[in-house]
């Protein structure tokens, strides 16, 4: 029993160091993997050459899984092109594997030094996260080594021993066993390092270590695919890119394990280390998977699309979160960077909801007011999961936490909620008045409402573009914009009270409505323009003094909760 606790144990530090190693590649790479990713995988074989990079600088299966996932439903990369991006990952991610092999324990301590040095006393994020990294190996040789150490007491003929002679003598089960303990694990490196420890026990005259280890190495590799379905299995393209993969994993498998006794015995000849066995037979699993496949991802994939077709499917939940996976970041950038995703695709909703609203008041449709405000429903609960994901993010181990980034991303976000409100209880509230009481607009006040309408749906695209990116050069835009507005809602007003001078009978007719329109709008890019401060406000110069005061002296009376908006 002691001896299995040591094992579990030995599990346990390699799964913390992998989960630590994730952490620490997330503080060094944070979100630009896939937009680099994008940049240069224009062909398969570019690609399978990005994924082989990719992979080498972040060596995690469940990383690389979660990088496919999120590049293919950030609309990054397709999922056809993302398939060879993943053949190379794989090649690359069998690195971590071959330093184990290599049987470094013995550096585990200067690994730890070095790695607590840089990231308990240093504070630039790059060498935090090389300390963070070295701290995550030294843990995995730990691991690997108390395992060999507790296997080592292992007694031939006792229990543990004869589970595992059964295991051996079934490689097809003993892969598929395997298979599951990755998936289970959320890490193909974990199984394989337990695979490496456990052959340093001598299990006795019936049980060859390398007929023990080479069904794990296999099993695992298919753990990694199962995993990606797993991953991806809530949306068609993701759930393509995962069962394509698996056909790949699994037929190589299956391959590799008729042929186990011609590839042991090569592996004998090969080289007399089972641990330098093992770490070839990892990383020949998957260069020969993508020399028998890469030619023809586009065909498999192909095959694939046939058996999930693109077919009408139910409705799925509008307030549903697509891009956040809380259940499986263990990174604060990956973190951020999903819920940036959800919060933009937020952003598109309430865009639509304004157009949608707008068209219904323009051809006086009650009807469509009302669907404008049954969205808005689906607004508030989308903004309430996304801001429960983002308040739940924690500065553990200042693993890249930014309180600042959070902070600007909640902000934007209740920004956006206001809008949805001004929009269901403003907008839509009045073109249902409207239609209801056929009021009717001059030609003039309808045309300088349209074009102070399309004004505001500008800037909301040019606010959700310069929150996606980032740019300050979109943001400052954003300022001239607002304050351009003012000026012309101002314009608008005196032009409409001077045609009820003139004793214009539509306008009086009208008046409520149009003065109301013009304040609602007026609300929505007040609302908008807070995400230009919150940009300039994080550049190392700032936004130019005296124009952060002026920007700030013209602020309306509309603060950013929309509550001085007036009722209608």
């Amino acid at each position: 029993m002691l001896t299995f606790l040591h094992i579990a144990g030995g599990v346990a530090l390699i799964l913390f160091g992998i989960r630590f190693l994730r952490k620490g590649l997330d503080r060094l790479f944070g979100q630009r993997l896939p937009g680099m990713l994008q940049r240069v995988a224009s062909n398969r074989w570019r690609a399978a050459g990005a994924g082989l990079v990719a992979s080498l600088a972040a060596p995690s299966s469940t990383a690389m899984t979660l990088l496919a996932v999120q590049t293919v439903r950030a609309g990054h990369l397709p999922a056809r092109r993302v398939v060879p991006l993943m053949l190379g990952a794989d090649i690359g991610i069998t690195v971590m594997v071959v330093l184990i092999a290599l049987r470094l324990e013995s550096m585990a301590p200067v690994l730890a030094l070095a790695g607590v040095l840089l990231f308990q006393f240093t504070r630039h994020r790059t060498l935090r996260g090389v300390g963070q990294v070295a701290l995550a190996v030294a843990f995995v040789f730990m691991g690997v080594a108390t395992i060999a150490g507790a296997a080592g007491s292992l007694q031939p003929g006792g229990d543990v021993a004869e589970v595992i002679a059964v295991f051996v003598r079934h490689p097809w089960l003993l892969a598929g066993f395997a298979a599951l303990m990755a998936v289970a694990l959320q890490s193909s490196t974990a199984a394989i390092a337990l695979a490496i420890g456990l052959g340093a026990a001598d299990l006795g005259p019936g049980v060859d270590p390398l007929q023990l280890a080479v069904p794990i190495v296999i099993g695992a590799n298919v753990g990694v695919a199962l995993t990606l379905t797993g991953f991806g299995w809530a949306d068609r393209a993701t759930r393509r890119l995962g069962l394509t993969n698996l056909v790949a994993k699994g037929a190589t498998a299956a391959l590799a394990l008729a042929l186990l006794p011609l590839l042991m015995r090569g592996l004998a000849a090969l080289t007399p280390s089972l641990n330098a066995q093992i770490a070839v037979t990892h990383t020949g699993f998957n260069v020969a998977m993508a020399a028998l496949f890469l030619p023809w991802t586009d065909a498999l994939y192909a095959l694939v699309r046939r058996v999930v077709p693109d077919q009408p499917e139910a409705a799925a939940d509008p307030a549903a979160p697509r891009f956040i996976f809380s259940d499986h970041v263990t990174g604060a950038s990956v973190a951020l960077g999903q819920s940036r995703q959800e919060i933009v695709r937020l952003s598109s909703i309430v865009r639509t909801m304004l157009d949608d609203a707008w068209r219904a008041l323009m051809h006086r449709d009650e009807a469509g007011a009302q669907r404008v405000q049954q969205r808005d429903d689906d607004v508030d609960l989308l903004h309430h999961r996304i801001k429960r994901y983002l308040t739940a993010l924690s500065p553990e181990d200042d693993d890249g936490f930014s309180t600042e980034a959070v902070m600007q991303q909640l902000a934007y976000l209740n920004q956006l909620e206001t809008i949805g409100d001004t929009i269901d209880r403003g907008v839509a509230d009045l073109a249902i008045k409207r239609a209801r009481g056929g009021v009717w607009f001059t030609d003039a006040g309808w045309d300088e409402l349209d074009g102070f309408y399309k004004h505001v749906a500008e800037n909301l695209l040019i606010a959700e573009t310069a929150f996606n990116t980032h740019d300050p050069v979109l943001a400052r835009r954003l300022i001239d914009h607002k304050r351009q507005l003012n000026e012309r809602e101002r314009e608008l007003r005196r032009r409409h009270f001077e045609r009820l001078r003139a004793g214009v009978e539509l306008s009086h007719e009208s008046s409520a409505l149009h003065l109301d329109l013009l304040t609602h709008l007026k609300a929505i890019n007040s609302c908008v323009a807070h995400v230009a401060y919150a940009i300039l406000d994080t550049m190392p110069d700032g936004p130019v003094p005296q124009r952060r005061a002026t920007d700030r002296a013209t602020e309306d009376a509309y603060p950013a909760d929309g509550s001085a908006a007036p009722a209608t």
